[in-house]
């Protein structure tokens, strides 16, 4: 083989593990891992990638063994990016040689590609979609369980419902017994997805309970404990194991349940797409067990499209475009989805949205909007608290515009508090120092009190970020 071409596949073998282990390889044990040289031997059957770890004989080993471990993954990768006809295997080995001789500076270099010396919010922007990758304990005992259930939150907005339904069919794939659950009142924009009329509703739920018939696995999707899932709650505590699926921590409530929560993910939607598609991998040998197809798509995209505002919310990623591609390539019909999903009102929603309307309170200069819906505004006009799932985007898309704060009152007489900022603001703390929790730019909680005052507090409490 000319020596100059293997010097050149050398060098971007190099280069794409290097861009691999700084951005996708989450491994906590790969620590400060430098590549310091790649050769292909003539074949190109196998390749010996020499490494460097910064830290003592301990960190070596656990980043070795990490190494190992991501070795298929990275061997994918790699076949995919730079398009080979067969991939290397590689083998880590430790070059000691660098042990006296690796410079201050090559350190420096090396942990700026880790992406060490950028910010979260940069860090973030460099994810891909390979890189969220689901836990195996998860998928273990989706794999050991014969009769499933896949739980929403009560008031289930289309991400909640749409992966519900969306997970349900792909664990029917596999040969498994799954059914979604749904809520005795159709929540908006969620009644038209594929298989939304089959998923079990609170009296067939009852029956299978009454007949024996329940699951031994519960999974959640957009909410990590029971206590979400309303009425559900107490029935499904019964039933066997429970695990979650879910994109931001509430610290309302019980402690999570098991499972996966990624708060980098902009909708739990995606991170079900990540466990449809290793399910779909099956066992990695010979054909895939099946394939993503259009329904699962579509109520995978209704909730991407709705989470993130129709792209338009600061927890779009790059990573959500990838998701968004790979579901249209599937059968999604993306416009059908926005028509349906965020552009289409019933005349009840709108009657509450007129209600809703009159509440809106401009503060500190008209930076701060708060709003809030009453379960009188619902009764009067005959809708759901699920209609008001877009009311909050509408608010943050008035002008000047920096923070926003709605009040929704809850059966109880509590208030479940959203709030919203733009890119530059911070609403987490604020949240959690409630007890609630979620992103910077997107936060909740649950308080009783009354709601001027509330609003009152929370509006003096981000006040100085608008100076």
């Amino acid at each position: 083989m000319d020596p100059y071409k293997l010097q050149r596949q050398n060098a971007a073998i190099r280069k794409v593990l290097g861009e691999l282990l700084a951005v996708e390889v989450k491994d906590p044990r790969v620590g400060f891992v430098t590549i310091s040289g790649v050769e292909l031997n003539r074949d190109q059957t196998v390749a010996e990638v020499f490494v460097s770890v910064l830290g003592g004989e301990q960190e070596r080993k656990d980043s070795l063994a990490g190494l190992k471990k991501a070795r298929g993954f990275l061997q994918g990768r790699l076949s995919d990016l730079l398009r080979l006809r067969a991939t290397p295997d590689l083998r880590f080995i430790y070059d000691e040689s660098l042990d006296q001789g690796l410079g201050v500076e090559t350190i420096l270099d090396e942990l700026s590609a880790r992406g060490e010396f950028v910010d979260e919010a940069e860090r973030r922007r460099r994810r891909t979609l390979d890189s969220l990758a689901p836990p195996p304990d998860l998928l273990a005992a989706l794999a050991a369980a014969s009769r499933i259930w896949v739980a929403p939150h009560v008031n289930p907005d289309p991400d909640a419902m749409g992966s519900a339904l969306a997970l349900a069919e792909a664990l029917r794939e596999t040969g498994r017994e799954a059914e979604a659950l749904r809520y005795a009142e159709a929540p908006a924009g969620c009644e038209t997805l594929p298989g939304y009329p089959e998923a079990l509703d609170p009296e067939a739920v009852a029956a299978a309970l009454a007949g024996g018939e329940g699951p031994d696995l519960v999974v959640t999707v957009d909410c990590h404990h029971l206590e979400r899932t309303g009425d559900y709650a107490a029935a499904l505590a019964d039933v066997g194991a429970a695990w979650c699926i879910d994109h931001h921590l509430d610290g309302n409530g019980p402690a999570p349940l098991p499972g996966w929560i990624e708060p980098v993910a902009s909708s739990a939607s995606l991170l079900v797409l990540r466990v449809i598609e290793s399910l779909a991998a099956g066992d990695g040998e010979g054909a895939p067990a099946f394939a993503l197809n259009a329904s699962m798509a579509t109520n995978l995209y209704a909730g991407l499209y709705t989470d993130t505002g129709g792209f338009r919310f600061p927890n779009t990623l790059p990573l959500s475009f990838e998701a968004a591609a790979r579901l249209v390539s599937a059968g999604a019909d993306a416009a059908d989805v926005a028509e349906r999903t965020l552009h289409q009102r019933t005349p009840a929603s709108l009657a509450l949205l007129a209600r809703v309307l009159d509440t809106f309170e401009y503060h500190h200069g008209g930076r701060l909007l708060s709003l809030r819906v009453t379960r009188a505004m619902l009764a009067a006009t005959g809708t759901v608290m699920a209609d008001t799932e877009q009311f909050t985007g509408l608010a943050s898309a008035v002008r000047g515009v920096r923070f926003v704060v709605f009040l929704k009152e809850r059966e109880d007489g509590a208030w479940r508090v959203s709030l919203r900022t733009d890119a530059a603001g911070d609403v987490h703390a604020a949240a959690s120092r409630r007890g609630g929790g979620g992103h910077r730019q997107a936060a909740g909680c649950t308080v009783a009190g009354d709601p001027a005052t509330l609003v009152a507090e929370l509006a003096a409490e981000l006040a100085p970020q608008l100076d």
